[in-house]
């Protein structure tokens, strides 16, 4: 089962691959802008950046399928390989990238563009695997401290109700990175909250905010029959 989202993620990309092939052979012309060597170089640079979010996200799912911390590196070897070779594949590839743009007689000033932006994606994907560890290490010090004696009814029924909803998909795996993610995972929740409200608002009109105040009367009951348990 921990195979499983890398397998939904290669047909993920299938689409993009009968893209490419098409236009390489009797569909020439949607790529014409690549034809241009700092586009095609900074697109190169780039790729290593969206690589590591796509398979930092795989790799979450694999672990929550498997039973393993979601912010523990993937047990796959091959894409754990792959994760830890990104940034230096950008960075090497930007420097690469240099002595090619130069034999093109590009100016000095955007020579200097591609090391930049390799640079840049380097230390993004570094800072982002050590969140990840810092993540790792917050959510185990929240289960060591939620394991503490309390109410064991209200346990059961609390952590039987967050279980329910973080099985959810998509918005469960929202509500549960706002609840044990960092202090800016519940920002953005909120910020996201926020956006789906005026987008309702936008396409069904105002009676959208009346059907949110109304869905919010059961949760203020359940908050107020916890916060008043024996």
């Amino acid at each position: 089962m921990r195979h499983l989202p890398y397998v939904v993620g290669l047909f993920m990309l299938l689409p993009f691959a009968v893209w490419l092939g098409l236009d390489l052979t009797i569909l020439p012309g949607s790529t014409r802008n690549l034809d241009l060597p700092l586009v095609a170089a900074l697109t190169a640079v780039c790729l290593p950046l969206l690589a590591w979010f796509f398979l930092v996200n795989l790799g979450f799912l694999a672990n929550s399928m498997s039973g393993a911390c979601e912010f523990e590196r993937p047990r796959n070897p091959a894409v754990r390989l792959t994760i830890a070779a990104l940034p230096w594949i950008s960075l090497g590839g930007s420097l690469a990238s240099v002595p090619l743009l130069a034999a093109e007689g590009l100016q000095p000033a955007l020579l200097a563009l591609p090391p930049v932006v390799g640079a840049l994606i380097f230390f993004a994907i570094r800072f982002g695997e050590k969140a990840r560890t810092q993540d790792r290490h917050r959510l185990r010090a929240k289960a060591a401290a939620d394991s503490r004696p309390r109410g064991a009814g209200l346990a059961a029924l609390g952590g039987g109700a967050l279980r329910a909803l973080y099985a959810v998909p998509l918005v469960g795996w929202l509500v549960k990175d706002a609840a044990n993610g960092r202090a800016s995972a519940k920002a953005f929740f909120a910020f996201n909250c926020f956006l789906l409200l005026a987008a309702g608002v936008a396409v069904f009109g105002y009676p959208v905010l009346i059907v949110a105040a109304l869905s919010l009367v059961p949760l203020v009951f359940a908050g107020l029959f916890v916060l008043t348990w024996a």
